[in-house]
């Protein structure tokens, strides 16, 4: 359970109905000032995992926080890095964002070395207590600067324009 909220902790319908509250919740708190652009990630057509974006008054701070999940049968194979940098190519060449965040915990090798593939650099730490045990987080950070400066994979984004006043922008 790499996550601040246990919820991969719940299994059958409970699961999926957490699964879909946490979704309609995102989109029905959406704010300019404060949102979360949670998105599906298909390999094949088949749900894979999701990958989030989210900012508090984006437009005055330009910072994002990511976050993502992805199954394990899908795990191993890149996809959680794709998945990232697919997201900060939103971020920061779409939506002028100047840094983004994320964090892990400190046992949770893979994400933290997705962070680092992606040039991510050590900011902090925090504690969290997803299921009442502290557990050590490790706050990841990357400036535009950095993730512009990257060789990166074209990512293609369509009809952006008419929604960046959802962002705030």
């Amino acid at each position: 359970m790499p996550f601040r909220i246990p919820w991969t902790d719940r299994s059958g319908r409970d699961f999926l109905d957490a699964f879909l509250a946490f979704h309609l919740r995102a989109r029905e708190e959406w704010r300019p000032e404060s949102w979360s652009l949670v998105l599906g990630v298909y390999v094949d057509g088949e749900p894979a995992g999701t990958q989030d974006v989210r900012a508090e008054r984006f437009a005055e701070r330009r910072e994002v926080e990511t976050g993502s999940w992805l199954g394990r049968a899908f795990q191993g194979r890149g996809l959680g890095t794709e998945m990232r940098a697919a997201v900060l190519e939103l971020a920061f060449a779409r939506l002028g964002a100047e840094a983004a965040v994320s964090g892990a915990f400190e046992w949770n090798a893979a994400s933290l070395r997705v962070s680092e593939k992606l040039g991510y650099r050590p900011a902090g730490e925090a504690v969290c207590e997803p299921r009442g045990v502290p557990e050590r987080e490790l706050v990841m950070r990357i400036e535009r600067a950095d993730w512009l400066r990257r060789e990166r994979r074209p990512v293609e984004v369509e009809g952006l324009g008419p929604c960046l006043p959802l962002f705030g922008l």
